[in-house]
C-alpha cells in the first residue's frame, strides 16, 4: 500500500495505510461468513455491499509519498525528490549521475551533483581521523560517495536519509569503476534558494541595452570576486540602471 500497489482502486495511501486495521478486520469476517455458509434471504451469497468506511485523512504531500516508497520497495518509483528542484539544478551546473558515468573518456572528473542521502556509512582511517561512505539517488541511478573527516565534520547534520543535498566531487576511473570523492556538501535548499529563480528581460525599446550589458559585466565580476550572491544582487543592478 505504502509504494501505490493499490492505486488502481484508491488513490489515498495514507487513509489504506492507517485504515489497515479495518480493511483486514472486514476482509476476516467475509472469510468466515463465506466458511459458515451465511447467505441472503433468498439463499444466494451476498455480491453488492456498502462501501467500506475508512478512516478520514488526507494523502501524504508529494516529499513523504516518494519517502513511504523508498522506505518500502527500496527505490524511488512514482518520482523522485529532486524532481522538484529541477529548474534550480539547471542553474547550479548538476550533472546527472548517469551523464557522468556515460563520458567514454573514462578520465578524471570533476563535477556537482545532487542527490538525496540514502545511507551514511561512517569509519575511521588509521590516523583516527573519521571518513564516510554516504549512498545517494538521483533520478537517472544510486551512486556511492567518500566523504573525508574536514567535509564531514561541516556536513554531517545535512547526510541525513532522505536529506536532499548539493555536492562537488572529483574522482577516478579504477577498474572501471568510478570512485567519487567529495570536496564540498552544500543543503539543497539552501542552494537553491540562493541560486534564485531566474530573470527575464523584455525590452520594447532597445537603447537601454549597452547600459544593460555594462551592468551585467559589473555584476559578473563582483560575483567572480565574492562567488556568491543570486538573482536579487542581479536585479539591484540592472533596475538600478534603467530605472529614473
Amino acid at each position: 500500500m505504502r509504494a501505490g500497489a493499490f492505486d488502481a482502486l484508491h488513490k489515498n495511501r495514507r487513509q489504506l495505510v492507517q485504515s489497515a486495521d479495518i480493511i483486514l478486520g472486514d476482509a476476516a469476517r467475509n472469510m468466515r461468513d463465506r466458511d459458515a455458509g451465511q447467505s441472503n434471504l433468498f439463499g444466494a451469497a451476498e455480491t453488492q455491499r456498502e462501501t467500506l468506511p475508512l478512516l478520514a485523512t488526507d494523502d501524504w504531500p508529494v516529499h513523504e509519498r516518494l519517502a513511504e516508497e523508498f522506505a518500502a520497495i527500496g527505490f524511488y518509483l512514482s518520482g523522485h525528490p529532486l524532481d522538484a528542484y529541477a529548474q534550480s539544478l539547471r542553474r547550479l551546473g548538476v550533472t546527472r549521475y548517469a551523464d557522468l558515468i556515460a563520458d567514454a573518456r573514462r578520465s578524471s572528473v570533476k563535477a556537482t551533483l545532487a542527490g538525496t542521502v540514502i545511507r551514511r556509512q561512517e569509519r575511521r582511517g588509521r590516523s583516527g581521523d573519521p571518513f564516510a561512505f554516504v549512498g545517494l539517488s538521483d533520478p537517472s541511478g544510486m551512486f556511492e560517495v567518500m566523504v573525508f573527516s574536514e567535509a564531514l565534520a561541516a556536513s554531517r547534520p545535512f547526510l541525513e536519509a532522505g536529506r536532499s543535498i548539493l555536492l562537488k566531487v572529483v574522482g577516478d576511473w579504477i577498474d572501471d569503476e568510478l570512485k567519487l570523492r567529495t570536496i564540498l556538501i552544500e543543503d539543497l535548499d539552501a542552494a537553491a534558494a540562493q541560486a534564485g529563480e531566474g530573470l527575464k528581460i523584455r525590452l520594447s525599446d532597445p537603447t537601454p541595452i549597452p547600459l544593460i550589458a555594462r551592468e551585467f559585466h559589473a555584476l559578473i565580476a563582483f560575483r567572480r570576486h565574492r562567488n556568491r550572491d543570486g538573482v536579487n544582487g542581479l536585479a539591484q543592478l540592472v533596475v538600478g540602471g534603467v530605472g529614473p
